[in-house]
């Protein structure tokens, strides 16, 4: 990108959203009515995904290093962030408890909504898992990033597919929890 395709954005913001649609981004639902058991073409109810484009000109401020007692004040302490690992280890038993004894269609609409955010915890496996791709992702975009280094050769478009291939796995797992919510909590709605 140059800076004057930056300029001509509109904003001088360090990252631009672009508003155009991904392509394909087209699914199927089932119509309503009862009359009706054809399918329809619908776009789904969530907002358009959009891509992540840094511009190569930053203003940067100068900030003084907050004192110890700004910090204790301002940032979460080892105790804080221990009572917080305690809780969400809580609040994962407890909803494994309740969704492995309980028939899907039995689940209430409070219950699913406590396991929003929490749904990698609720299987080792799965979370397992979910920390390898995680750690493949880090690593892959590292790597690209340290060969551009080495190669004195900056391609930020690389980097940035790079990025998105190695992460397509959370963007896709996020989408199908997304649609699977909307569709239980339509269907209870019903």
């Amino acid at each position: 990108m140059t800076p004057e395709s930056t300029m001509n954005c509109g904003n001088d913001l360090l990252v631009d959203f672009p508003t155009s649609r991904r392509q394909g981004q087209i699914f199927t639902v089932e119509s309503t009515p009862s009359t009706s058991t054809s399918k329809e073409q619908s776009t789904p109810p969530f907002p358009s995904f959009k891509k992540v484009r840094f511009s190569e000109v930053a203003d940067m401020t100068h900030v003084d290093f907050p004192s110890s007692s700004e910090l204790h004040q301002r940032w979460y302490t080892a105790d804080d962030k221990t009572r917080f690992k305690r809780i969400l280890a809580r609040d994962v038993r407890r909803m494994i408890s309740i969704v492995s004894s309980t028939p899907g269609e039995c689940l209430s609409t409070e219950v699913l909504e406590a396991c929003l955010g929490i749904e990698i915890f609720l299987s080792r496996d799965l979370a397992q898992r979910t920390r390898e791709k995680r750690a493949r992702h880090m690593i892959g975009v590292l790597n690209e990033s340290g060969r551009q280094g080495r190669s004195e050769r900056i391609d930020d478009e690389r980097l940035s597919r790079v990025s998105e291939k190695t992460s397509r796995w959370a963007r896709d797992r996020a989408f199908e929890l997304a649609v699977g919510y909307w569709e239980l909590f339509r269907e209870m709605e019903e």
